[in-house]
């Protein structure tokens, strides 16, 4: 039997495999991270939906979402009225989550922190003020911030809230007559950001 270029001996009833090519062999590596990815993503539990994406990544449970609440945020945590998500996320029974609220800010912030309130929330460290930030990248630019900071606690909940709007363009995440709120929710034994 007539042994081949590549010095084996082909099989009878069978072809010799096609050479690879220097072509064939990029091919394949630029295939290799897709199959790690998606061995990765099967081994690691995740649900992938149209908003966000949940699931345990070694060891760690998280979420995240876009527009919308991430999954297992805790339903006994207040969210503003008239306010829409604009995303978040968390991990290990720790949340942040960004909100555009519809209103001004002052009374906006005080109805939020009444919500927490009525909801059985104790409220501490309440700052309000405005700052003006010069801003860079080759056009200087002068932003008003103003804004306010308070905590809400009850016995499940730790809550830090940041309220805050500007006097220059959000780049389209908020909408005329609208600011922003975030909240940072931890469990109650967590030691708080503010607090470090």
């Amino acid at each position: 039997m007539a042994r081949t270029n590549a010095g084996s001996v082909p099989e009878v009833g069978r072809s010799a495999p096609p050479a690879m090519t220097p072509g064939t062999r990029r091919a394949w590596w630029w295939c290799l991270p897709a199959v790690i990815a998606a061995l990765t993503l099967s081994a690691c539990g995740l649900h992938v939906s149209k908003h966000g994406v949940s699931g345990n990544v070694f060891g760690h449970n998280f979420s995240a979402a876009s527009g919308q609440l991430p999954t297992g945020f805790p339903g006994s945590v207040p969210v503003p009225d008239a306010s829409r998500v604009l995303g978040g996320g968390g991990a290990d029974n720790k949340w942040d989550v960004g909100f555009a609220v519809t209103g001004s800010i002052t009374p906006g912030t005080a109805a939020y922190q009444a919500k927490f309130q009525s909801a059985g929330y104790a409220i501490s460290n309440v700052q309000t003020g405005s700052t003006t930030v010069t801003t860079g990248a080759g056009v200087h630019q002068n932003t008003n911030l103003t804004g306010s900071v308070f905590t809400a606690k009850d016995a499940q909940w730790t809550v830090e809230v940041e309220s805050g709007s500007t006097s220059s363009v959000s780049n389209g995440v908020l909408k005329a007559g609208e600011f922003a709120i975030n909240i940072t929710v931890l469990p109650a034994s967590s030691t708080s950001p503010r607090s470090t």
